[in-house]
């Protein structure tokens, strides 16, 4: 299911009890105090490809981290009985740059941050994944919902994710901005190539499963076993 208003309906009904080619590692995974700026490929209409819910099941198998897709698709014979999926959403985006509290690479500039606190400034300027979870009485997903109603679409300008806390105590903040970054000429002619967010999970999470040893890293040092 895709498309802001079909997404949003799906979870009113569900509290109403209405109803209960890609290159593997797109996704951006942010950490404590991490900021991200945006430009949206996705525009919130219905059939979007490119904004999907989703399912994931996360669990350890022979002490790895094992995540697997929920689709009909899917084999899923090895999910635990007792493993209940991550329910999600992710969407095709512009990344243009993520703003750091630590210095984890020499290729971060460095900024001034509120207060001339020092920050690290990470240019992506690339298309990426961003997958969040719904949170706590659909507080993330409320967020980006109001970043589509006031833009009427979310491709209409830069939006900023920051990160806040960690395991339990994680937190996302979800604002448009003023920012008049856009996406480069020389890039529109790949978003066709993108493929949906679907296609994309089917093909990283639903056949060979995504490993890694138990408290193995993610390229951006987050454990796999909190990613889902």
């Amino acid at each position: 299911m895709s498309g802001i208003a079909k997404i949003q309906q799906q979870r009113d009904d569900y509290r109403s009890g209405a109803s209960t080619t890609f290159t593997p590692g797109k996704e951006v995974w942010l950490k404590d105090g991490d900021q991200l700026f945006l430009s949206c490929v996705a525009t919130g209409e219905a059939e979007d490809p490119n904004l999907e819910e989703y399912y994931m099941y996360t669990f350890r198998k022979d002490n790895r981290w094992t995540n697997v897709l929920r689709d009909d698709s899917v084999d899923q014979s090895e999910v635990p009985d007792d493993v209940r999926p991550s329910h999600k959403f992710a969407v095709w985006a512009y990344v243009h740059e993520i703003i750091h509290l630590d210095k984890r690479s020499e290729d971060w500039e460095v900024v001034s941050g509120p207060g001339n606190k020092q920050l690290f400034k990470e240019v992506v300027e690339d298309f990426r994944i961003i997958s969040l979870g719904f949170g706590r009485s659909d507080y993330v997903w409320n967020q980006f919902v109001e970043v589509f109603d006031d833009w009427g679409s979310l491709d209409k300008g830069v939006i900023r994710i920051k990160r806040s806390g960690a395991g339990i105590d994680t937190a996302y903040s979800i604002t448009a901005t003023t920012r008049s970054l856009e996406i480069p000429n020389e890039k529109q002619d790949e978003v066709d190539e993108l493929g949906s967010v679907r296609e994309y999970l089917l093909e990283r999470y639903g056949g060979e499963k995504e490993t890694a040893s138990a408290g193995a890293s993610s390229s951006d040092g987050e454990k796999l076993g909190d990613l889902f």
